[in-house]
């Protein structure tokens, strides 16, 4: 078809003018324009129609094209019906066809299921029938199989109307499920009696036998109880005759009890080692818990036996009265006198006579109440209990180390140790009776076990007050044999080594979070303050009239001695103090960072919580120290501050710095100040350096030098200077400086401190201007007011 010609712009007509109001033809103008417009549209119109004319023919065939396709389209619209109803027929017939599959997929499926139910019933009953025959043969292993055969069919099926009326036979009248039942009750109490009766008679054979048939019946939980009971008894049987004679036999061993524990426990490891293996093989994972909170219970009830036993046969209740009544009367409370550096053999060793080691007179000895205990019972009976508690330690970790989901390799039963009193672990049971403080993924059968919770008692009260009243006891002792150590560089007393090693020798008690605070307590107060009261007590009565007898030289030469004796005294104890500060520091620290804190408490809230304990204990270092810098000062007070004022008077004797140049040069070569003032130091200090300890005597050097520097510039600002005597006053104060600065490890930065304003009064007198004097002062820290500046210009003439 051909296309058609497009209309040109020039055959458009033009658009008709717009309606006309005659009327408003009013001049010969408009109507012309008016008509011209009317022609024009006129000749546009005829073009248009001339247009249409001469295209005539290529819009017929155009038409005739189309009609043409019209025959097509309906040839095609009929081939399209047609196939439509083809397509409907055989969609009906696909429709009628897969209703009838659908129907008999149905009924197929119901067959299928039929089939399945009477096949079911039919192994249902051919199940209990095997079952009972099984049962009558006496063939566990297998009637075991049968029932699981049987327990394994649906139980509708089991309770359907067809199976109960199929299945009961002649024999077996009843339904399925009540002859399923009653079969299940009598094959577990057959299992039940022939594994008690196995048991009993020890036929290792046949408790393995019925032990592995209880879970195919699914009585995991009953062949679980009846397992517990029999290792119960081997426990029993292998320590609970011990246990039931504990209160005879030897209990006069110190570690008779301590042993029956330790037999206990180590039994208890063994079973769980060898029959963990079997439980979790037939029961599964983390079922051995069940039967170690049997052996547990089992334990709990011999163990507590023995500790009843041990408990009165050690009469501990009589021992702690008596422990309590000593203690309130004042006995084992470190009775020790205020002046005493007691000597072992005090009364019969001559060399002591006279020692400044011996007590002085106006603060005499405390008597001390003659002790009702003695102290070796207390020992023993420490370290019994001591080795029962952490033999329970052991077997915890043990259980922890089995029974919980760990990473690491579980305990060995080996690792509990044997019975030896000389390798008895310190007691480090955990604090079991605070529940509210175990951990989240603690093992509820070892924390709520009662036999735990009564050794954790027993450490509480009986333990606990002990080891403090025999911590008492030895340092008492340990300051009543005091003497001084000759080999001590500087001069220390014994006491001080007898106390750290009797306190590094504590054992790490599990109640060391509440036990703390007494053990600081006896620290400070039975060698803190110990220590300060002989302090206190070293010069007492070297100013008194002991030497009345004697001539006015004489009585001077005793005073002189007293007073050497009492100073010798006194810095011992001060080096004591010192040193047992930084013992203390350091023993906490090696317990913090060793393994031996983490061996005894291995959950960690509990060692988190002896952390802080030892943290607590760690405090009494403060104390040391604060006692240690009370008695530096009552030194230098007693013997340094009233020699310290006349040094400086005997240094500036005869001394001016109204220097002119020969003056100058005289006083360069004399060096005067510095020569007398090292003269003076010297003649003081002498003999602090090689006495003290090092800590010791940097204080005592730094509290003479911040006491020696104020008056000493209070002196110079009483004098005059020239320009000369200004340079030497700076050149002096240097020179003492650099002196002192030798003498002591006390830091040359703290010294400079204590000299800053010395030192810029006497670089201000060498300035001319005071431009020069405040940038002087400004850069080396102005430690002077405007007022002290004018008023030591004026010092110059």
């Amino acid at each position: 078809m051909s296309p058609v010609p497009p209309i040109s712009p020039s055959s458009v007509p033009h658009q008709p003018p717009p309606p006309l109001d005659l009327h408003s033809l009013t001049t010969r103008s408009q109507i012309l324009a008016h008509l011209t417009s009317l022609t024009a549209h006129e000749s546009s119109l005829d073009a248009s129609l001339a247009s249409l004319i001469s295209n005539r023919q290529a819009l017929s065939n155009q038409l005739n094209a189309l009609q043409g396709l019209s025959q097509v389209v309906a040839g095609i619209t009929g081939e399209a019906e047609r196939m439509a109803n083809q397509v409907g027929e055989v969609a009906q017939t696909a429709e009628r066809v897969g209703g009838k599959v659908r129907v008999l997929d149905q009924e197929q499926s119901r067959v299928k299921s039929s089939i399945e139910v009477v096949q079911a019933v039919q192994d249902l009953k051919s199940s209990i029938s095997s079952l009972d025959l099984a049962m009558q043969k006496q063939d566990w292993e297998a009637a075991t199989r049968f029932m699981q055969r049987a327990r394994g069919i649906d139980a509708e099926i089991v309770a359907s109307k067809f199976a109960e009326a199929v299945v009961p036979t002649s024999d077996l009248p009843s339904t399925p499920s009540l002859t399923l039942s009653t079969l299940h009750s009598t094959l577990l109490d057959t299992f039940l009696t022939s594994f008690r009766t196995a048991s009993s008679t020890g036929d290792t054979n046949n408790i393995n036998r019925f032990f592995k048939l209880f879970p195919m019946i699914d009585e995991e939980e009953k062949g679980l109880g009846v397992y517990a009971e029999w290792v119960g008894g081997v426990l029993r049987s292998k320590s609970g005759g011990a246990a039931a004679a504990g209160a005879g036999g030897k209990t006069q061993s110190p570690t008779h009890f301590s042993t029956l524990l330790t037999t206990l426990f180590e039994s208890i490891a063994l079973i769980i080692s060898q029959h963990q293996p079997v439980v979790e093989k037939y029961y599964g994972p983390g079922k051995m818990v069940f039967v170690a909170g049997a052996l547990l219970e089992e334990c709990d009830r011999l163990g507590e036996k023995v500790l009843s036993h041990w408990e009165q046969e050690r009469r501990v209740a009589r021992l702690l009265g008596e422990l309590g009544a000593q203690v309130k009367a004042g006995g084992g409370g470190l009775a020790v006198g205020g002046g005493a550096m007691r000597h072992k053999s005090q009364k019969s060793n001559v060399s002591n006579v006279g020692s400044p080691m011996l007590g002085r007179g106006g603060m005499g000895e405390e008597t001390a109440v003659e002790e009702t205990v003695d102290p070796r019972e207390v020992d023993a009976l420490l370290g019994e209990l001591s080795m029962m508690s952490g033999r329970w330690q052991l077997l915890r970790r043990f259980l922890y180390g089995r029974l919980k989901d760990t990473d690491d390799e579980p305990t060995s039963p080996a690792a509990l140790p044997t019975t030896s009193p000389s390798t008895a672990n310190p007691p480090s049971a955990a604090p079991l009776a605070e529940a509210d403080e175990t951990e989240d993924d603690s093992l509820p059968i070892v924390e709520h076990s009662a036999l735990g919770n009564t050794i954790a008692k027993h450490l509480k009260s009986a333990y606990a007050p002990m080891e403090i009243w025999y911590l008492r006891s030895s340092v008492e002792k340990a300051h009543q044999m005091d003497e001084l150590d000759p080999l001590s560089t500087p001069s220390l007393s014994s006491s001080l080594d007898d106390t750290f090693y009797i306190l590094k020798k504590i054992p790490l008690s599990p109640t060391i979070h509440v036990q703390h605070r007494d053990l600081r307590q006896t620290v400070e107060n039975g060698v803190v303050e110990v220590w300060r009261r002989r302090l206190e007590g070293a010069f007492v009565g070297v100013g008194g009239t002991g030497g009345a007898g004697l001539g006015g030289r004489a009585r001077e030469e005793e005073k002189e001695r007293k007073e050497r004796e009492a100073k010798g005294v006194f810095m011992i104890y001060l080096n004591n103090l010192d040193t047992a500060s930084g013992y203390t520091v350091r023993l906490i620290d090696e317990l913090l960072a060793g393994e031996a804190l983490q061996q005894a408490f291995f959950l960690e809230s509990e060692l988190e919580r002896a952390r802080i304990a030892m943290l607590g204990v760690r405090g009494v270092e403060e104390r040391f120290r604060a006692v240690c810098k009370t008695g530096l000062d009552h030194l230098f007070n007693q013997l340094l501050r009233p020699r310290l004022r006349p040094i400086l008077s005997d240094v500036y004797k005869d001394v001016t710095y109204l220097l002119d140049e020969e003056g100058y040069q005289e006083a360069e070569y004399a060096d005067v100040v510095r020569k007398r003032f090292v003269k003076s130091w010297e003649g003081m200090m002498g003999g602090y350096r090689e006495s003290l300890t090092p800590t010791n005597f940097n204080l005592f050097f730094a509290t003479a030098v911040n006491v020696l520097v104020r008056p000493w510039e209070g002196m110079i600002r009483g004098m005059k200077f020239t320009e000369l005597g200004a340079l030497r006053l700076d050149r002096d104060v240097r020179s003492i400086l650099s002196y002192l600065s030798s003498q002591s490890a006390f830091s040359s930065g703290s010294l400079r401190e204590s000299f800053s304003r010395l030192q810029q009064i006497a670089t201000l007198l060498t300035l001319d201007s005071p431009d020069e004097a405040e940038e002087v002062l400004a850069a080396t820290g102005n430690r002077l007011t405007g007022g002290e500046v004018k008023s030591i210009w004026a010092m110059r003439v």
